[in-house]
């Protein structure tokens, strides 16, 4: 009989070894479900009722309610245990800030060109860096510099901004001054890395998610941690806005970038459209009750070829070249393409 000594420590000995926690290892796989569901846990078991808190979230922060938000979050999270959610409750808003602010009115009375009516300012991630285990993370910040060459900032209201911000491509992206200033945000490495990391991320509904009638508790604490990322950096971004660290008459247009928390809101002097009247002067659903002119058929006009059949149509489009994939919304509107 051959007897075979296994040394614990072989791993630590060997230098190719690799140490592979157990799936039960805290912030690996395992997750200890409370004997009562959480309400919010309830609330996720449906993908629209997920969708409607979510929404109600996003909108408070749109609206520049950033104290509601933090509330609602903290109220939320209050119940919760997990690894993920004590380490939300132990970043404060007051904990998190935004470096480089104080360099930018300086900058500005260096720069020669238009003045600067509008900053952008996205919270995203570079890709992969799930693969890049043993140090944290601080998020990337993505800045433009714009002015009313690109935009008309200084005569639209906050309204008029978002609204533009909603739509496929804002008037002002790829138009941003050539200012060099830089911005970096403190406070939020350890929480982002964490959601980087996160096993929790995805909730299946397909019944594989290994619990019952209720949202896994991982995911819930998941999703609360990506959207206190995103209401941590508004809170700072606001702070630095009451500080009057802008220069006049500009705002900030601040939001994220693909950290499945996409929410974009504008701090600064709210613009107002002054009750503009159509050109004409008239009522402007005036329009509206009057029916358009059509001008009536020419008998001595050439006969307009009847439209093409469908057969002819994909004939004439087989060869087209597809239209290229469009980027993310807060990706075009922060100025930059991710290449995820």
């Amino acid at each position: 009989m051959i007897e075979v000594n296994l040394q614990s420590n072989l791993g630590a000995s060997h230098p190719q070894a690799a140490n592979i926690p157990s799936a039960g290892t805290q912030g690996v796989r395992a997750y200890s479900e409370p004997d009562v569901p959480h309400p919010l846990q309830l609330t996720f078991l449906h993908e629209a009722g997920e969708a409607a808190w979510v929404e109600e979230l996003r909108g408070l922060l749109t609206a520049g309610r950033t104290g509601d938000a933090d509330a609602r979050l903290c109220e939320a999270l209050d119940g919760f245990q997990g690894s993920l959610a004590r380490l939300c409750k132990g970043i404060s808003a007051d904990g998190v800030a935004l470096e480089g602010f104080e360099d930018l009115l300086p900058v500005l009375e260096e720069w020669e060109g238009p003045a600067i009516t509008a900053i952008t300012l996205g919270l995203t991630n570079p890709p992969d860096l799930a693969f890049e285990a043993g140090r944290l993370h601080d998020p990337e910040l993505l800045l433009g510099l714009y002015s009313d060459e690109s935009y008309p900032f200084s005569s639209v209201s906050n309204a008029d901004l978002l609204a533009e911000c909603a739509k496929e491509m804002p008037a002002w992206v790829g138009a941003e001054e050539d200012v060099e200033f830089h911005l970096s945000i403190q406070g939020l490495a350890e929480l982002n890395t964490a959601l980087i990391h996160c096993k929790h991320r995805r909730f299946l509904r397909d019944g594989r998610d290994g619990v019952e009638a209720r949202a896994p508790g991982g995911y819930v604490e998941y999703v609360l941690g990506c959207w206190l990322l995103a209401t941590r950096l508004l809170q700072a971004a606001e702070r630095a806005v009451d500080a009057g660290v802008l220069p006049r008459g500009c705002r900030l247009i601040t939001g994220t970038v693909d950290v499945n928390a996409d929410v974009v809101t504008v701090f600064g002097a709210e613009r107002s459209n002054g009750g503009r009247a159509s050109a004409t002067g008239q009522p402007a659903f005036a329009t509206l009750t009057v029916k358009p002119w059509v001008p009536r058929e020419d008998p001595t006009a050439e006969a307009v070829a009847p439209p093409a059949t469908l057969r002819q149509r994909l004939c004439a489009t087989s060869d087209e070249p597809a239209a290229p994939a469009r980027t993310g919304l807060f990706a075009r509107l922060f100025g930059r393409i991710l290449g995820r």
